[in-house]
């Protein structure tokens, strides 16, 4: 299955996303960095948080409106949860101080390639009990959640969201990076994708 690749910063992480795309069974796109008609599935890829490309910014919430006229599937990876939430009217803030340093262990200064920054790790949990190690590398949350979005997962020591779904425009997102193949079950957000 095709699928359209938000532009990744670098080429290490643009890599990641391709490979991890491939050995899952979808053949990646990226995308041009200008307006495109999305017409096939679309994933947004991590990055700077919000406000820091405001251009990226912007591209993004295109592409989300795209693939939101066109009825097609969107997965969001770290950065890309957070996109998503802000565009359905929801919140992202910086994690509290003393969150911080679980979750990344440099500041994310520009929209830079992020393949030298080291992952934090630890456990989110689903509503029936299912936990997860996954990777961290972020700084911001979502804060209040959009109400279109279910929290399917939470970290298991703070509450925090870390997976959001949205079944019926087929939207689900993740705060970790599975292309970077650190965490448990890295196929699992994709998973959605085969079954849309």
């Amino acid at each position: 299955m095709d699928v359209f690749v938000a532009p990744a910063r670098g080429e290490w992480e643009r890599k990641a996303y391709e490979d991890w795309l491939i050995e899952n069974g979808f053949n990646p796109i990226t995308l041009e960095p200008k307006p495109q008609h999305i017409n096939k599935p679309l994933i947004l890829c991590g990055g700077a948080d919000i406000g820091k490309n405001l251009v990226r910014d912007s591209l993004e919430f295109a592409w989300i409106e795209s693939a939101l006229i066109h009825k097609q599937p969107i997965v969001g990876v770290c950065r890309g949860m957070q996109i998503l939430n802000v565009w359905f009217g929801g919140k992202v803030e910086n994690l509290p101080e003393p969150l911080v340093e679980i979750h990344r262990l440099d500041e994310f200064e520009d929209d830079a390639d992020h393949t030298e920054r080291v992952s934090q790790f630890h456990l989110v949990k689903n509503s029936v009990g299912g936990l997860l190690n996954v990777n961290s590398r972020h700084h911001q949350y979502c804060s209040e959640v959009a109400d279109n979005f279910n929290v399917i997962y939470r970290s298991l020591e703070n509450g925090l969201p870390e997976a959001i779904m949205d079944i019926k425009r087929q939207i689900y997102a993740v705060q970790w990076h599975p292309e970077r193949g650190e965490s448990e079950n890295n196929e699992f957000p994709l998973n959605f994708l085969k079954k849309s």
